[in-house]
């Protein structure tokens, strides 16, 4: 067969403009790979969104409590003396509701008051700007000591960890109940040996705009180490613990103890004040007493926990390291050594969540089981990190000191405004510093990422209360549209 010579010169002409044409590509593709590309991105837009203004609440416990003060009324929790309750809000003018709660099962209510929410209007108080904390002395037979406590709010999920309910230790769980709803509870305890059976605890109902209050010892008997966990459907809760000890016949301290920060790897409790120098090694045998300084640490998950205890003076000198392994669902209280008097941050890191909390106590020898029993004690709180701006209500008692951490690698500027009067100060990288507070009301800015506690001290008083950050109801939210 013949092939027409100028046939396949075409066709071989267009062969070979085939493949210079891929060659040009593969260079083109080549040299793409080869090339950096323009380093261009483009971010989705968005807008910072803050939600309409509803009416902003902080719910406080009412006064203390004790049980069988009535003979005839073994398990009736009555209250002994009214509390001294503060409020603060920005702007410092707003107008502020106190609505008390009912509170059935205590028959001094009306005498010595009951729990009590305070509210501000949408659009009167700024977003997170509003406070209020309560404090109270008492001297019975059977209970002595100072406790404060901030007014938190209504949530659906909450951990106290604080208290005892061995021998001559008393725990009382209040479950405030501010909505217009009834709320159906469920009280799950933790000690030392891991969760405690409580059928009773389970489907508490409160109902609406009321208290309701359960003896821990009746949920959880001979506990040296609980750990509660408070969660609700239908209306939200505060809630609190109040602890009590006597030693012998005399009273030995008493505290009102809010929630503590929710179960995280990294947990900060600023202001732990340690009023004398003294103190247990962990190493030490250390079943009997209250009167040193611990942690006590819970990790809720169902795997061994590692956890790294920093203490940090706040003084800026010194400072130790503690190791602790944490068992699975039971609740460890570590030890804080032998410490000098003064404030601490203590900082929690761990491979898994925790909660957290501090006790120190005032009176007697810290550490010496056979001298003479505490007068006080205090439970101070892990909390969250703050926002850019927070106000403190501070009620009326010894000595009160706000306590800032930081645990960022860089120093924080922040303004405090009492009375019309600014001040400032500087919290160092990774440290911690007092101020001590002259007003009931205290506005601060530059916080964002500071942790806080106010605390209150004497000879024989000691009381402490963590300043959370609001809740999410009350923070900007970063909307992408379609």
């Amino acid at each position: 067969m013949r092939i027409d010579r100028r046939r396949a010169l075409r066709i071989g002409g267009r062969t070979a403009g085939f493949l210079g044409a891929a060659a040009l590509a593969v260079g083109a593709v080549v040299a793409a790979a080869l090339v950096p590309w323009p380093d261009h991105r483009v971010e989705a837009p968005s807008v910072l969104v803050q939600p309409a203004e509803t009416r902003q609440q902080r719910v406080c416990p009412g006064p203390l409590l004790a049980l069988g003060e009535d003979a005839t009324a073994a398990t009736t929790a009555s209250s002994v003396g009214p509390a001294d309750l503060a409020t603060a809000a920005e702007p410092s003018d707003a107008a502020l509701e106190e609505v008390p709660l009912a509170a059935p099962g205590n028959p001094n209510a009306g005498e010595d008051g009951a729990p009590v929410a305070v509210a501000a209007e949408p659009g009167g108080v700024d977003a997170g700007m509003l406070a209020a904390a309560q404090s109270q002395g008492v001297s019975t037979e059977t209970l002595g000591g100072f406790a404060a406590a901030a007014c938190g709010e209504a949530v659906a999920d909450a951990w106290l960890v604080a208290g005892a309910t061995n021998l001559g230790r008393s725990g009382l769980v209040l479950l405030s109940n501010p909505t217009a709803v009834a709320a159906t509870v469920d009280v799950r305890v933790s000690g030392e040996a891991g969760p405690v059976e409580a059928p009773s605890a389970l489907g508490i109902i409160v109902p609406p705009g009321s208290q309701r209050v359960l003896s821990l010892a009746g949920l959880a008997p001979n506990l040296t180490s609980p750990v509660v966990h408070v969660t609700s459907t239908g209306g939200a809760i505060a809630a609190s613990l109040e602890t009590s000890v006597v030693v012998g016949l005399a009273p030995a301290g008493i505290e009102l103890t809010g929630a503590t920060a929710a179960p995280a790897t990294s947990q900060v409790i600023p202001g732990l004040v340690v009023p004398q120098s003294g103190g247990v090694e962990a190493s030490e045998d250390h079943a009997d007493g209250d009167d040193f300084p611990v942690v006590r640490l819970f990790a809720p998950g169902d795997a061994t926990v590692g956890v790294s205890i920093g203490i940090v003076p706040e003084s800026g000198s010194g400072g130790s390291t503690i190791e602790a392994t944490l068992q699975p669902g039971s609740v460890t209280d570590v030890p804080l050594g032998v410490l000098d008097e003064g404030a601490y941050a203590v900082r929690v890191e761990a491979d898994q969540p925790v909660v957290a909390a501090a006790r120190a106590t005032v009176g007697g020898a810290v550490g010496q089981t056979d001298a003479a029993a505490p007068s006080d004690l205090a439970w101070t709180v892990a909390t969250a990190p703050l926002l850019d701006s927070a106000v403190i209500a501070v009620p009326p008692g010894p000595s009160a000191t706000l306590h800032l951490a930081n645990s960022g690698g860089a120093p924080v500027q922040v303004s405090l405004a009492e009375d019309g009067a600014e001040r400032t100060v500087e919290v160092p990288a990774a440290g911690a510093l007092s101020v001590s507070l002259d007003a009931s009301s205290v506005v601060l800015t530059g916080t964002s990422g500071l942790h806080a506690t106010v605390s209150f001290a004497s000879e024989d008083e000691l009381a402490a209360f963590g300043v959370q950050p609001p809740g999410p109801l009350d923070s900007p939210i970063r909307v992408y549209p379609n």
